[in-house]
């Protein structure tokens, strides 16, 4: 049998593959992606891009070519419920649009531009959310991905079985269209093939949680219906929106604009017993709208809602798990995708690391320790967001005319405006990821603050995601080195340059220096000295003058080693 030998081994080349091979790509690491589709996906699924994703695209260059994606420049991005798409207007949550996001994003300043119900200051950040189809964004991460050389990925290319002992790991791979079976080796192996996950199956790790919970809606079998149509805007008759919900006890379903002229993505659920063969999209989808408008089917899908599941483990020997293999979610708070591409920024920087001779294998626990209790976190959340809306019920008389629907159709109004602040105003959920309890971050005395969805607190404990700011007229992030970046508040002498210098080079990391001069970033930070992570995630913060050694060996895991 043929071979190829390589570092780093991935399977599965959706957003998590991908951007595993771009973090491996953009330190020369050697990696094989192996997917089995040899073109991008031709049919919507995620289409929220997090916050804190946007910013993981800003750190590898491409954050405005995602946010070109989606929308037209100056479409809401709202979201709306109705009792019918076509009848009547129950709450809306205003999103600011891609061309407020991009003025925003541009000006490094959370007031700048419209912020639509986020508020001006809840999202710090210089990146806001972001709407586009994962089929459009896929394209851009293979580009990006295969524009490092040390990056191979082989489309078309099914893995089939994959054995690891000691030394490295074996994967089996055939060709999708027919041809010899090949062997893949390597060092380490990451499984990014999703909720099936044969990797996951070979390491024998099962999945806990809750499976399939039944609700009204988003909590069954459902079905995904991909169509175009130019007239239904006018039938709605309503202000512009990213997502569109009917909310009666008659025809539920989301209507997702995907173009935001002429196709859109239907999701209604199936009564028990029916099946997706059984459904007319035509006459569902003028159920959900209430009038009748042109329809022309593209495609339709079935899946399934009500699942919160976690993998038991998320590594074992040299194999690794991320993205939809290690967790899965229903899609309420669109976070699915989005825990996936933290993942892998995670493990790509570690995993770089130790084969650089950076770090030891030891580094790579910690992966699993910082990223299990973020799929929990995120899991339990789209849960409590699928109930949420998924056990709402609406009154028989939602649609009635006179005094009593007019009632039912405020009070249900109340139930979803509060709903949709909960849901979708979610900097704390995106902003605040955090690793307070890791084995390579320094530990501070004191009750942690608490962790909540809706409200995000610029913090820079270590562990937590570094706060926003600008200085310079720059956006701090973007001053910061590829790998760990030593921020000082306070002049550095040559003395502690050099003691910093020394040891980087013993353990032959990268390590850049930022000086920065500016009290309202310092006071932000609370430190002269912060050490921030590959990942922009807080590693220590201290005075200056500390010695180098001890906090180079936590960051790097050699403090574990030991």
């Amino acid at each position: 049998m043929k071979a190829l030998r390589t570092e780093i081994a991935i399977v599965g080349g959706g957003p998590a593959g991908l951007m595993l091979a771009i973090e491996l790509g953009c330190r020369d690491i050697p990696c094989v992606l192996l997917e089995e589709d040899a073109d991008p996906p031709a049919f919507p699924k995620a289409n929220a891009t997090s916050s804190r994703t946007m910013e993981h695209y800003r750190r590898r260059g491409f954050s405005d070519e995602i946010r070109a994606l989606g929308l037209p420049l100056d479409y809401p991005q709202d979201v709306v419920y109705c009792t019918q798409l076509a009848g009547h207007e129950l709450a809306r949550f205003r999103i600011p649009s891609r061309g407020d996001a991009a003025r925003r994003s541009q000006a490094g300043d959370p007031a700048a531009g419209n912020a639509g119900d986020y508020g001006s200051e809840a999202w710090p950040t210089p990146e806001l959310p972001h709407r586009a189809q994962q089929m459009l964004i896929e394209p851009v991460l293979r580009t990006r991905a295969a524009a490092y050389s040390s990056v191979r990925l082989c489309l078309g290319q099914r893995a089939v079985a994959v054995e690891q002992d000691a030394d490295g790991v074996a994967v089996t791979v055939e060709p999708e269209g027919g041809g010899e079976p090949w062997r893949l080796d390597a060092r380490y192996l990451v499984g990014c093939d999703g909720p099936r996950s044969m990797v996951r199956k070979s390491m024998g790790i099962g999945y806990s949680g809750q499976g399939s919970e039944q609700r009204d809606f988003f909590g069954g079998q459902m079905l995904s219906i991909y169509f175009r149509s130019r007239q239904l805007y006018g039938v709605m008759g309503k202000e512009p929106a990213w997502q569109y919900w009917a909310v009666n006890a008659h025809q539920r379903g989301l209507l997702i604009a995907v173009d935001g002229v002429e196709t859109f993505l239907l999701a209604v659920q199936l009564a028990p017993g029916r099946q997706p063969a059984d459904i007319d999209p035509v006459a569902v989808a003028r159920a959900v709208v209430g009038s009748e408008f042109d329809f022309e089917l593209i495609d339709r899908m079935p899946w399934v809602a009500g699942y919160t599941l976690v993998a038991d483990k998320m590594a074992s020997g040299r194999m690794f798990l991320a993205g939809d293999a290690a967790h899965l979610f229903t899609p309420t708070g669109g976070m699915g995708y989005n825990t996936s591409i933290d993942d892998v920024v995670n493990l790509g920087w570690k995993l770089a690391a130790v084969v650089q001779g950076a770090a030891p294998p030891a580094l790579l626990e910690s992966y699993e320790r910082e990223r299990r209790p973020m799929a929990l976190r995120n899991t339990a959340f789209a849960r409590r967001m699928a109930d949420s809306i998924g056990n709402i019920r609406p009154d028989a008389d939602i649609d009635a005319a006179g005094a009593a629907g007019e009632r039912a159709r405020a009070e249900l109004g109340r139930r979803l405006a509060a709903h949709v602040a909960s849901e979708f105003n979610i900097p704390g959920l995106q902003l605040g990821v955090r690793y307070l309890d890791s084995p390579i971050v320094a530990i501070e005395p004191g009750p942690a603050p608490q962790d909540d969805p809706n409200r995000y607190v610029p913090l820079a404990l270590p562990g937590s995601r570094a706060p926003h700011a600008v200085v310079r007229g720059k956006v701090l992030f973007d001053l910061f080195g590829r790998d760990f970046t030593l921020l000082a508040f306070q002049g550095m002498n040559d003395v502690e340059r050099a003691s910093w210098r020394a040891v980087a080079d013993e353990y032959g990391m990268r390590l850049d220096f930022l000086e920065i001069d500016d009290q309202a970033a310092r006071v932000l930070y609370g430190a002269d000295r912060v050490l921030i992570r590959p990942d922009h995630h807080i590693a220590w913060r201290g005075k200056a003058g500390a010695d180098a050694r001890p906090l180079l060996a936590l960051a790097t895991g050699r403090a574990m080693a030991a």
